[in-house]
């Protein structure tokens, strides 16, 4: 023994250490939740804006995300321009879809997914519509728009499982 001394156990504050692989695990931790809470982090990807495509507001798709083991995003279709003059059906499903447009004398059929626009060609009276969801979902809108001359004039959804949307102008 020196000097009369007894060595004791260690102190945890007699690890230099410690203390700052403290500090340094906190402000780690600040700055990935920053990250990832202010968008900066972890898979996010942020895409330009769309440019805009008509003047006539058209109703949006959405973007779904879903989270668990794996992420996957659906993106949105971008919605094909409504010409300024004519008659016009604009139908919106991120599935699939099936159904008729077209003026009573000359209805077209119509099968496809996203956002679709078809022209009623020499519309001169009552334009109809109906289409039909082709699955079971219920978390997106089936939606129909008839333009004529660029404007919207009769708009209709649907979130039910099979949904069928039937509208007509005039």
């Amino acid at each position: 023994m020196r000097h009369g001394r007894r060595r004791r156990g260690m102190d945890l504050g007699d690890l230099p250490w410690l203390p700052i692989a403290a500090i340094i695990g906190v402000v780690a931790v600040v700055i990935i939740a920053a990250l990832f809470f202010l968008g900066g982090g972890f898979g996010g990807e942020s895409s330009p804006a769309a440019p805009p495509v008509s003047s006539t507001p058209v109703p949006q798709g959405t973007v779904q995300v879903t989270q668990g083991v794996a992420s996957i995003t659906v993106r949105e279709t971008t919605a094909p321009a409504v010409p300024a003059t004519g008659t016009w059906v604009m139908v919106e499903y991120i599935g699939s879809f099936k159904g008729s447009y077209g003026m009573p004398s000359d209805i077209q059929n119509a099968e496809n997914s996203g956002i679709r626009l078809y022209e009623v060609v020499n519309a001169t009276g009552t334009v109809k519509a109906e289409f039909q969801k082709k699955d079971s979902s219920t978390k997106h809108d089936l939606t129909v728009t008839i333009y004529q001359d660029g404007k919207a004039v009769k708009f209709a959804k649907n979130s039910s499982a099979y949904g069928i949307v039937t509208i007509q102008y005039p």
